[in-house]
């Protein structure tokens, strides 16, 4: 055998052996990356909450109401052994305020808030090619899924935080003013 057909032959039997071996092997699956959420109703809207930006889910809490020049704050709640002030999420998403919350998320932050809501769907696991952005339309969501039966906007937590912060500080400027 001639040192041409000798590694044409080697060569032959490589790529057997390895064709043999990608059927004995499982397919390779493509990395398909996703995001937990929170499926919500807000005055009957659908709605969704990032998982990584929540650190609790609570419902039937008792609420008790504090008075507050910011027309969000429903009170204050026991949750995790403190004592948490409760932000209505439809007021702060433009809805009329509703005394209907029943379910409230605590935010991942610095500081212990929580946000109350009417009515829990269940927890989503979606595709991020099932995202679609909505960037500058609403400052409070940012972009939107396809999951549970439509299009849910995804509530930016962090977003709404930062406007309660802004509201609280806005009355105690306006306190002191006075």
């Amino acid at each position: 055998m001639s040192g041409n057909q000798a590694q044409l032959t080697g060569r032959a039997e490589a790529l057997r052996e390895a064709f043999d071996r990608s059927f004995a092997q499982p397919p390779a699956l493509e990395a398909v990356r996703t995001e937990n959420l929170l499926a919500i109703r807000v005055v009957g809207n659908p709605y969704a909450l990032r998982v990584a930006e929540i650190a609790g889910l609570f419902a039937d809490k008792a609420v008790v109401p504090v008075p507050s020049a910011v027309p969000e704050l429903l009170g204050v709640s026991g949750l995790r052994g403190a004592i948490v002030p409760v932000y209505d999420l439809a007021a702060l998403l433009g809805y009329p305020a509703r005394a209907e919350a029943r379910w409230m998320v605590l935010a991942r932050s610095r500081e212990a808030l929580a946000l109350a809501f009417g009515m829990f769907e269940g927890q989503l696991v979606v595709s991020l090619q099932d995202a679609i952005s909505t960037a500058g339309e609403r400052p409070r969501e940012r972009g939107a899924v396809r999951a549970a039966g439509g299009l849910r906007p995804i509530v930016h937590l962090p977003t709404v935080l930062d406007d309660i912060h802004k509201r609280v500080e806005a009355t105690r400027s306006n306190r002191k003013e006075a």
